[in-house]
């Protein structure tokens, strides 16, 4: 053997350790990491699939982030549209129309509890979850509900609840307090010093939806003439005596209540020898005295109906157009001053408090204000507004309750204090419905919560399947590493060793 060939298989010998500690390092990276590899090339053929699955079960991640932030938020929401569900269940027994006790303040005790339950609504409504308001539609920087003092009584330039209701109420009962009616005085004509006919009439004060609108009038009436309703708005009648009536005959006025004058209140009264009782005229001693009686006792209960169901329904009103603001809608309000002669609306867009500051933006469906992407072509849709109809009418029914004046303390006050607290219950609790509003809402939001939560679940069991065929394309066999560890040892062992015996060789020894 020449020089050049020792030398050659010393510089062989070499490489090939080298080459059985990088196998040796690789191994014990592999047995120490539990993978085949630090990079995809080092998978295989498996390596397509290794990088699509690792790709799903990232997307999964980003996915399950969203659902944790959904399922808070709607579980948030459920808890709050249940509360809010007990303080409409609540709120009818607040507005009890047999409690009528005034307190030192000039509110009723059921005032006092009304307005307890709408702080609490109001309170709900702002509810915040990590920089989301969950009544405001969708994200926002600020509470979308209004502090209960500035709703009652509005800041400066923007005007609150209560005036709305003043406004409303002068215009609906307008300056004689009787339903914008105009009531003549009774005239008579004689023969000598007996009367032979009496008149009055009762009229409208001009074509509006403002205070009563007359329906029509049907008598009994001996001796009595009843011209009219005319057709037309304005209608009027006259009654006309030209004799006197019987004893239990009757006269009945049918008056129809704003704003859409489909509702009716009726006066009816009976002919009788003293107006002693209730729903009474005295026949007098001629047909002028008569006459006006009846005239007395019409003006008297179109006041007394004009004063407390006239003016609940006018509070009603106001309220409505107050609160109602979905989508972008204008809230009206009494064109004026004055009031009490009005007959027109006008926009309050500029000069009334924005009650709800939330996202109103015109829709049909405020759930698609809020979309949470939970899955491929799969969105969760859990926007809800506090201006949504059912939320409102909660809203709008305790306020108005709430803003109401019933100080004087009155039978009259009683009065109307009944007939607004049945109207107001009517709204919190329609006749013929069985669900309210804010359980279809709730509804809605329990259904969407499901679908999150079993998507979820659905997630956990696809990222699980994917991480399990990920550690089977990159995970090793550790007893076969190990083992193979073992070889390599050995072969190092071995080869340094020859490396020794060769690498000690001298010239004169290999001659």
């Amino acid at each position: 053997m020449t020089f050049s060939t020792i030398t050659t298989s010393r510089s062989y010998l070499t490489q090939q350790l080298s080459a059985l500690n990088n196998q040796l390092s690789d191994k014990t990276t592999q047995l120490a990491t539990g993978k085949v590899g630090t990079t995809y090339g080092e998978i295989g053929d498996s390596r397509l699939l290794d990088i699509q699955l690792t790709q799903k079960v990232s997307l999964i991640e980003s996915y399950q982030e969203t659902i944790t932030i959904s399922n808070l938020h709607l579980e948030t929401l459920s808890l709050s549209l249940e509360r809010l569900e007990s303080i409409r269940q609540d709120s009818k027994s607040a507005m009890d129309t047999n409690d009528f006790i005034l307190q030192n303040d000039g509110q009723t005790q059921t005032q006092s509890r009304a307005e307890l339950l709408l702080t609490e609504t109001l309170n709900i409504l702002n509810t915040e979850i990590a920089g989301y308001y969950i009544f405001g539609g969708t994200d926002a920087i600020s509470d979308p509900v209004a502090a209960l003092d500035a709703i009652l009584d509005g800041t400066t330039g923007a005007d609150g609840l209560r005036s709305y209701i003043s406004e409303y109420s002068e215009a609906n009962l307008g300056a004689a307090n009787n339903g914008r009616l105009t009531i003549s005085a009774l005239t008579t004509n004689y023969a000598g010093a007996v009367p032979t006919d009496s008149t009055f009439t009762i009229a409208e004060d001009g074509a509006h939806d403002f205070g009563f609108d007359i329906s029509a009038v049907t008598s009994t009436l001996t001796n009595a003439a009843i011209t009219g309703p005319l057709a037309a708005d304005p209608d009027s009648f006259d009654v006309q005596f030209t004799g006197q009536p019987n004893l239990g005959e009757t006269i009945k006025l049918d008056l129809t209540m704003p704003p859409t004058h489909t509702e009716t209140v009726s006066i009816e009264l009976t002919a009788a020898s003293t107006n002693e009782a209730e729903g009474t005229f005295a026949i007098g001693a001629d047909l002028e005295e008569t006459a006006q009686n009846l005239l007395t006792a019409l003006t008297a209960e179109i006041e007394n109906e004009a004063q407390t169901t006239l003016r609940a329904v006018s509070d009603e009103w106001a309220g409505d157009e107050f609160f109602t603001t979905f989508s972008g809608e204008v809230p009206l309000r009494v064109s004026g001053p004055p009031y009490s002669t009005a007959t027109t609306q006008t926009s309050g867009a500029s000069t009334t408090l924005e009650w709800y500051e939330g996202r109103n933006t015109s829709t049909t469906d405020a759930r698609a204000d809020k979309n949470a992407v939970i899955d491929s072509d799969l969105t969760a849709q859990y926007g809800v507004r506090a201006n949504e109809t059912p939320l409102k009418e909660l809203v709008q029914a305790l306020a108005t309750f709430v803003a109401a004046d019933f100080s004087g303390g009155t039978s009259t006050d009683e009065e109307y204090y009944n007939e607004l607290s049945a109207n107001l219950r009517s709204i919190l609790q329609p006749v013929g419905v069985d669900q309210s509003g804010i359980v279809d809402i709730a509804t809605d939001i329990a259904i969407t919560h499901r679908t999150v939560s079993l998507t979820g679940e659905r997630h956990v069991q696809m990222k699980s399947t994917f991480e399990g065929t990920i550690a089977d394309i990159e995970a090793i066999d550790q007893n076969q590493v190990a083992a193979e560890i073992l070889q390599l040892q050995n072969n190092i062992e071995v080869s340094y060793r020859a490396s020794s015996i060769i690498f000690n060789l001298s010239l004169s020894d290999y001659l």
